[in-house]
């Protein structure tokens, strides 16, 4: 698989994942547990179908976990678009720094978008769970997509390209 498609495709995901964020963030109330698991309400069984949560498994730890574990997603595939990027080839401190920074951006938008809403409004912790998130999942996802693409012997953002593709001539010592 070449470069090219690799960042072609993170792109998508990342269109994809951005739009389920949004899809997320715009009902009039956040998503809990018994609407993500399908089955009887939680209302019936006292539990919520498939899985009972931890003890002191509160409502603000569920969206806590759910707004770092989204943003870590789209963290990701951020991390895989920078490794494949031409831009972070010839300039990876920018390119980083812009990247990065459309994550915090992209955070602090569905905020706004949420306090546009009557019933949801923008809070703090949120924006901090989204940031953290992604920024885990960015530097998370670097790391595994640095090994993946290495063994795959994608040209990565740093240049580096798998050794058995690219044998160097050996070095001699030079004789004075």
């Amino acid at each position: 698989m070449s470069t090219r498609t690799l960042h072609r495709a993170s792109l998508i995901a990342i269109v994809l994942v951005a739009a389920g964020i949004g899809y997320v963030t715009l009902p009039p109330e956040p998503p809990h547990w018994g609407t993500l698991i399908p089955g009887p309400s939680a209302a019936e069984t006292g539990v919520p179908p498939g899985l009972a949560p931890p003890p002191g498994w509160t409502p603000a730890v569920e969206e806590a976990v759910g707004h770092a574990l989204i943003f870590g997603l789209l963290g990701a595939v951020a991390a895989l678009w920078y490794a494949t990027s031409a831009a972070a080839r010839r300039s990876p401190r920018r390119t980083l720094a812009m990247t990065l920074l459309a994550l915090w951006l992209f955070g602090g938008l569905t905020e706004m978008v949420q306090e546009l809403t009557d019933t949801r409004s923008a809070q703090l912790s949120d924006l901090f769970f989204d940031v953290a998130g992604a920024f885990i999942g960015f530097f998370g996802g670097a790391l595994v997509w640095r090994f993946v693409l290495t063994r795959l012997g994608v040209r990565t953002a740093t240049g580096e390209e798998r050794a058995a593709e690219t044998p160097r001539a050996p070095r001699t010592r030079r004789r004075r």
